[in-house]
């Protein structure tokens, strides 16, 4: 990934199929049902909101409140239209239960670990089309501890922004037996193919 890109924050996607045809979810949900269903996984939709792209940190609004971190591990393929990459993820927060829009006593609360693989698709001006990402739960601390599930984000253009948005479920005590998993590290290796000099205003936004 170019060094342009990845300051841009073309973000990643999880190591899982990259089958879903998403849709960009709304910044808050409405859905009286939305927490949990009945399988006990809790459906969780929103926006991220780029505070530091070239360090790799955002803040979750919506159904998922506090910090996410991105932190890439792997160039899958580099393309002047098209470019993949995995990683993995840190989120420290909670989900909002009663959507009240800050993190109570009862709200799950913790460190969210996550896995991703990003793809974003480019026209021939180096501008953003349209960047999707699957992030599986790999587990985590306090209350997500044992966590599963799976996180979908869309990255739109509008007008010289990127608007990201998600959407996705987590079950929380999945792995009972799991207990808490170490922090990833924050330091990642160098990506491969850091060659492209792509520097249009879109692309300097940032990715899922």
């Amino acid at each position: 990934m170019s060094t342009a890109r990845r300051t841009a924050g073309l973000v990643g996607v999880a190591l899982l199929t990259a089958g879903a045809s998403l849709a960009p979810a709304a910044a808050k949900s409405t859905d009286p049902t939305a927490h949990p269903d009945t399988s006990g996984n809790i459906r969780v939709s929103g926006q991220q909101i780029p505070v530091d792209v070239a360090q790799g940190r955002y803040v979750m609004r919506g159904d998922l409140i506090g910090t996410w971190r991105y932190i890439p591990r792997t160039v899958l393929h580099e393309a002047d239209t098209l470019y993949a990459e995995a990683g993995v993820e840190v989120f420290n927060g909670c989900i909002d239960l009663r959507r009240n829009r800050r993190c109570d006593r009862r709200d799950p609360s913790g460190e969210l670990h996550l896995s991703f693989i990003y793809w974003a698709s480019f026209d021939l001006a180096g501008n953003l089309i349209k960047g999707q990402c699957v992030h599986p739960v790999t587990g985590g601390k306090g209350d997500f501890a044992g966590a599963r599930g799976r996180l979908d984000m869309v990255d739109t253009p509008v007008g010289t922004e990127v608007r990201t948005t998600y959407r996705g479920h987590i079950a929380l005590d999945a792995v009972p037996t799991e207990g808490e998993a170490p922090t990833p590290a924050a330091g990642a290796p160098p990506l491969a193919g850091q060659t492209t000099t792509t520097t249009t205003t879109t692309s300097l936004k940032k990715g899922c």
